[in-house]
């Protein structure tokens, strides 16, 4: 929460250069000693995450947890779970929980949510097989500090990633074991490679590059808190997932009502135009499976997208897409994706990665070719 308030309300525009923001934050916690050792790895994430300076301080003083109290009733029964999975309301996490429930994974569903985020959430849950535990919170840090508060917002996903740690934490303490969280994301969106060199660094979001979800790996054991951290879907493209969900044909039912459009806080509507849109609309080309095809109202003039042009004149992502599928069959992909963070030193790892990035960049250039965009 503390560093969600911090990346809210210093604006970037004090920054010396307009982006780069110099950050220090002090947090008090129940146990500094436990937490200093982490620091350097914290700022090292967050740094990597928001492309900001971060300087982190512990102090004594915190909040000590809430003892638990029994009750006849609980809002939330987690009781059965055994495994906890972040659940956005969006295309991909949705398929993630299908195929987690198909594998008998019990589950608790974790949740961040603006209003209407949380109004597509319910109703995807709905067509879920069975009723499913889930935590739903909703951090959005209010205060009148005399400056206009920062949209980017790029550390939502250390926030999102921490209630997710939150609610596999509290099952591992009811079961004695470690517990995985899952945060299921497919592999190009997750590797994020910048589809121009404008959008090197921050500019490009890594809320589940594997080097931030590394670092924070590194941070729960250190710390010692029994979760581990496993995106299902790190070595496959969306259009993969779509095709290979366990079950297609309730993933019809829903898919879409799902949402992956990232303007979609400013509207309310996808606007089939972003790179997440892109993405999404070049999944279910490349799936092509009977009876699952892109219903998502897109917003106009972006529903036939191959008019766009004649219509629309906001079309960064459009263009950047489109340039970086032209350059595709000539681009080194292990040098490309380098650009987005770190990459793995196990070799066979690094490779799957650089193969899922070349196959996912594969479906959005098929995609744009079948639209006449390039």
């Amino acid at each position: 929460m503390a560093v969600t308030a911090a990346d809210t309300f210093v604006n970037r525009e004090i920054a010396a250069d307009g982006w780069v923001r110099d950050i220090d934050l002090k947090v008090a916690v129940q146990d500094p000693a436990r937490w200093q050792p982490v620091i350097p790895t914290l700022e090292k994430a967050l740094r990597f995450l928001s492309g900001d300076s971060w300087r982190l301080s512990v102090l004594s003083g915190g909040v000590p947890p809430p003892a638990s109290r029994p009750r006849v009733h609980y809002k939330i029964k987690l009781e059965e779970a055994e495994a906890a999975c972040l659940f956005s309301g969006g295309l991909d996490s949705a398929i993630g929980v299908l195929n987690l429930l198909e594998q008998e994974h019990k589950l608790v569903l974790v949740s961040h949510a603006y209003p209407n985020d949380a109004s597509r959430q319910r109703e995807i849950l709905r067509h879920l097989p069975n009723p499913i535990p889930r935590l739903p919170l909703h951090a959005s840090p209010k205060g009148d500090l005399g400056t206009a508060n920062d949209v980017q917002m790029r550390t939502r996903s250390f926030n999102f990633l921490a209630m997710g740690t939150l609610g596999a934490a509290t099952i591992a303490r009811r079961t004695g074991r470690r517990v995985p969280l899952f945060i299921p994301e497919n592999g190009l969106i997750a590797m994020n490679p910048p589809l121009t060199s404008r959008r090197i660094g921050a500019l490009s979001t890594r809320t589940t590059h594997p080097h931030y979800l590394g670092l924070m790996q590194q941070v729960l054991d250190s710390v010692g808190i029994p979760v581990f951290i496993e995106n299902p879907f790190a070595f496959m493209t969306k259009g993969e997932m779509i095709r290979d969900c366990h079950q297609r044909g309730l993933l019809a039912s829903f898919a879409s009502k799902t949402v992956s459009c990232g303007k979609w806080k400013r509207t309310h509507e996808q606007c089939g135009k972003c790179v997440p849109c892109i993405i999404r609309r070049s999944s279910f080309h490349a799936a092509n499976v009977r009876g699952l095809k892109d219903g998502t109202d897109y917003r106009d003039p972006a529903k036939d997208l191959s008019k766009v042009f004649d219509y629309d004149t906001d079309l960064d992502d459009l263009m950047a897409t489109m340039i970086a599928s032209r350059r595709l069959p000539d681009l080194d992909i292990a040098s490309w994706i380098a650009k987005s963070g770190p990459l793995p030193d196990d070799l066979a790892v690094k490779a799957a990665l650089v193969d899922v990035v070349k196959r996912g960049m594969g479906e959005v250039r098929a995609y744009l070719a079948s639209e006449r965009l390039i």
